[in-house]
């Protein structure tokens, strides 16, 4: 499935519904539409409270947090540089590209605005993969624009190198997807964009959000 967040309307709604839920809401507010989609496709797919799931760059675990709130119990977390928790989930430092977690280790992998970072997408399909069960779900989002839009490789958030994809781009990377064994399950078309709704860097685009299931 790929979705487009299209307008302030849709992060306003997601804000709303996630506060009516008593849920957390994001300190960046254009990322509770990513959190709401996943709120949504983990409650349609009928996801286990009990399911394993890993966050492939987890940040300040944010989505961790979040998926905490909706009540699962089985959650980690993998990134370059991670802090101490005493929270209900476990992290792990390192490279989600290459993880040592064994094979079909996990129900959902979840990667919220991190693959835009310079991650090898080849390698990053490849073991998320991987690390996923038969029928495991992988939800991905990401800066995007459908025309592209030049990022100054001076410009380095977080000190890693930041990609806003295009529409070319983000096909080639449903194709990549789709090599390594994925399906793309629902619309197989990539949404137009109506407004920019991410404002950073002088940069104006908004977020897409991409969802593959493993056979």
């Amino acid at each position: 499935m790929i979705e487009v967040l299209q307008n302030w309307q849709e992060i306003e709604t997601a804000t709303q519904a996630l506060q009516q839920a008593s849920l957390p809401t994001h300190i960046t507010i254009q990322k509770n539409w990513d959190q709401w989609l996943l709120a949504q496709l983990l409650e349609a797919s009928k996801v286990d409270r009990q399911f394993k799931i890993i966050d492939l760059g987890c940040g300040d675990c944010c989505t961790l947090e979040f998926l905490s709130a909706l009540g699962f119990k089985d959650l980690h977390g993998i990134d370059f540089s991670i802090k101490p928790s005493h929270s209900n989930y476990k992290l792990y430092q390192g490279d989600l590209t290459a993880t040592s977690f064994p094979d079909c280790s996990y129900d959902v992998a979840v990667s919220i605005s991190v693959i835009e970072h310079g991650v090898d997408l080849d390698a990053f399909f490849q073991e998320a993969y991987r690390l996923l069960k038969p029928n495991g779900l992988l939800f991905a989002t990401a800066d995007y624009w459908q025309s592209k839009i030049s990022v100054d490789s001076s410009i380095q958030p977080f000190g890693l190198a930041w990609t806003i994809f295009s529409q070319t781009e983000i096909e080639q990377a449903i194709a990549l997807a789709l090599s390594h064994g994925f399906l793309l399950e629902q619309n197989q078309e990539v949404p137009a964009c109506t407004e920019t709704t991410v404002s950073w860097y002088e940069k104006n685009y908004t977020f897409i959000a991409l969802t593959f299931r493993k056979p």
